[in-house]
This record gives C-alpha cells, sequence and structure tokens, in this order.
C-alpha cells in the first residue's frame, strides 16, 4: 500500500465498528446490490435535502428564490433518486416527501440568514502528523453567515434518536471526528469555519396500520344511546392509505416540530482539533497496516446495531457469499461517493 493513504470518516468508522465489514467494503469492494430501509429512506432524503440547498446557492438575502421552488426541486431530486433505488418503497416515498415538506416549512423562512456558498463540497486535507496521510471528504453545504461573515459548514442527518437539548446524541457531538475532520477540510479549501450547522432530521418510526385481521376484531355491544355495533377504536377495518398514513405522519411533526428538526451550531477548539487529529492518525495507521495482515477479524457485538442487522452478516455467518452477484456488487472505488481521491 502507497505511504500516502486516503482516508474518510465513514471508513474510519467502518473499521473501528468491524475489520472484517472494513475488508469486505473497502479492501475487497464488495457492496450490497440493494440498501437497507434504513439507509436507503437516508439517501432519499438526502437527495432532496442536496436539491433543496442548491436552490439557495448564489441566492441574494434580497432576491430569494420564489417560494415553493426548493421544495419543488427537492421533489424531483427525490423521484429521480427513487427510480434507481428499488428497496424505497410507496410508504418510505411518503413518509419522505412529508418530511421534506415539514424540513422546507421549518428552515425556509430563515434561509435569508445564510449566503450559501456551495453543495457538496469535496474536499482533500492532510492530517497533521508525521505520516504523510489525508483525509478526504463532502461537505453537506458551504454557508456565510450574512450578519457577520463567518463561515460554516452544513452537516445533514438523520436519525431516530432523542434529539431533545442535554440528550447524548447532541453530547457525543464533543468527540465526534466527522466534525473535526470537516474543520480541516473547510481549511483545505480555504476557509477558516466558525464551526459546524448540525441538521438533524429524526426519522418517525410510524408505518401505515394495518386492518385488523377478521378472527381478531371486536365489536362494541348495542346500546339505546348507539344501537350500531362498532369496531373498537384500536383496531381497523381497512389498510391505511398512503393518504391517510401521509396526513397522520404530517399531524405528529406539526404538533411538536421540536422532535423532529434540530440544528446545533457545533464549534471546536484547538487543543480538540489536535486531539481528533491524533485519533485519525491513530486509525488511519491501523488501517493502512491491516492491508498486509493475513486475517480481518469479526466483531460479533456490530452484528446488529441501530436497530438494524449488518449488511454483509450473512456472508460472516456463511450463509452467503460474496460472489452471489444476486446480492453483491463490486465497487469500482474504494470511496465512491467521492471524485477527488487522485
Amino acid at each position: 500500500m502507497s505511504d500516502l493513504q486516503i482516508v474518510t470518516k465513514s471508513r474510519l468508522a467502518c473499521f473501528g465498528s468491524c475489520q472484517r465489514l472494513h475488508h469486505l467494503r473497502y479492501n475487497l469492494g464488495v457492496r450490497p446490490l440493494v440498501d437497507g430501509d434504513a439507509q436507503a429512506w437516508g439517501g432519499l432524503l438526502h437527495a432532496g435535502l442536496e436539491a433543496w440547498w442548491r436552490t439557495y446557492e448564489g441566492a441574494d438575502a434580497d432576491a430569494p428564490p420564489l417560494p415553493g421552488l426548493a421544495i419543488g426541486n427537492a421533489g424531483i431530486a427525490m423521484l429521480a433518486y427513487r427510480e434507481k433505488s428499488p428497496g424505497i418503497d410507496d410508504a418510505a416515498m411518503a413518509k419522505a416527501q412529508i418530511m421534506m415538506a415539514a424540513y422546507d416549512a421549518r428552515w425556509a423562512p430563515t434561509m435569508h440568514e445564510w449566503e450559501v456558498l456551495g453543495v457538496e463540497v469535496e474536499f482533500i486535507a492532510m492530517i497533521p502528523g508525521r505520516r504523510r496521510l489525508r483525509v478526504a471528504g463532502k461537505l453537506d453545504a458551504l454557508v456565510r453567515k450574512r450578519s457577520h461573515g463567518s463561515v460554516w459548514f452544513v452537516e445533514h442527518k438523520t436519525t431516530v434518536a432523542d434529539l431533545t437539548a442535554g440528550s447524548t446524541y447532541w453530547q457525543r457531538l464533543r468527540m465526534d471526528p466527522q466534525v473535526s475532520i470537516y474543520f480541516g477540510g473547510c481549511k483545505a479549501l480555504g476557509h477558516d469555519p466558525a464551526g459546524c450547522l448540525y441538521d438533524v432530521i429524526d426519522r418517525p418510526n410510524e408505518k401505515p396500520l394495518k386492518a385488523t385481521p377478521e378472527d381478531k376484531r371486536k365489536y362494541t355491544k348495542p346500546t339505546k344511546k348507539d344501537p350500531v355495533s362498532r369496531l373498537y377504536a384500536n383496531q381497523r377495518e381497512t389498510d391505511e392509505s398512503l393518504e391517510e398514513f401521509q396526513a397522520r405522519i404530517a399531524d405528529l411533526v406539526a404538533a411538536e416540530p421540536d422532535l423532529y428538526f434540530a440544528r446545533a451550531e457545533v464549534v471546536r477548539l484547538e487543543s480538540e482539533l489536535e486531539e481528533s487529529a491524533k485519533d485519525v492518525e491513530a486509525v488511519a495507521i491501523q488501517i493502512r497496516d491491516s492491508a498486509t495482515a493475513e486475517h480481518a477479524p469479526r466483531n460479533p457485538g456490530a452484528c446488529y446495531q441501530y436497530g438494524r442487522t449488518c449488511e454483509m452478516f450473512d456472508v460472516c455467518c456463511g450463509i452467503a457469499s460474496i460472489d452471489d452477484e444476486t446480492r453483491f456488487r463490486r465497487a469500482e472505488s474504494p470511496h465512491e461517493e467521492l471524485t477527488l481521491t487522485a
């Protein structure tokens, strides 16, 4: 392996989670043909967010995009994304459309505060240290605060975690390596970032309601006041339609928007950046050295995380083969999401 090694935050996280998964994904380039539900939904919403933010790119504060243009562009992008993502069903699409519309309602009124300098901005930066290691990444957006001219980078996240103030989700950002890495990426692009605008959307867990099986249905007894026998209120005679499902999600979000949308301005002290750089360098060296190792150990503790099973679980269990072309493909590059890795 070359002495000049490129890593990304995704690769660092993968290696830290399971060395076997890292070997399969990054050394052998094995990827599932179809993304899991959570990954596919996150990608769908990210496509909408990218188009939404691009609508504001270069816009003047006194001449913002026409009302509805950003959400319209987002909708077009999401439809295009779905066409190439067979794992996204009608319910997932309906949920994403509602969340994107709610995002627009929540944040469009604040966009006059920001000048969007770029969207999906790639970078390659040196990791401070003696090993000539580089880290690459992509900023979801690069913005300038109009009130005082400070530059910030935007990071979009979808989650099912608790977003209330003081929760573990926000506390962990104090040592999140991605934020620290992207500070260096901004500097490599010629900016001195004030911080990260951490933009989070909580994914509702709700799914369309199904009709109650006939053998489990219960009905009220007729009374003088109500002589008609009716199905219990918590049971259904028919499946919930997509329109009903969307309306239910919209009502939930509208009732408590702070549970579903949150932004935080995350900053870093120089001492924190230095400590993070040491962490990144240490893991990057382990990744480089592991390429010549004869064995990549499995980590059973990582087989089931964040409510889903690892994409390579069947391979590690011996149930499936990485050569099964009906389930897996070979990536052309270890970092398919980037172009600046030469």
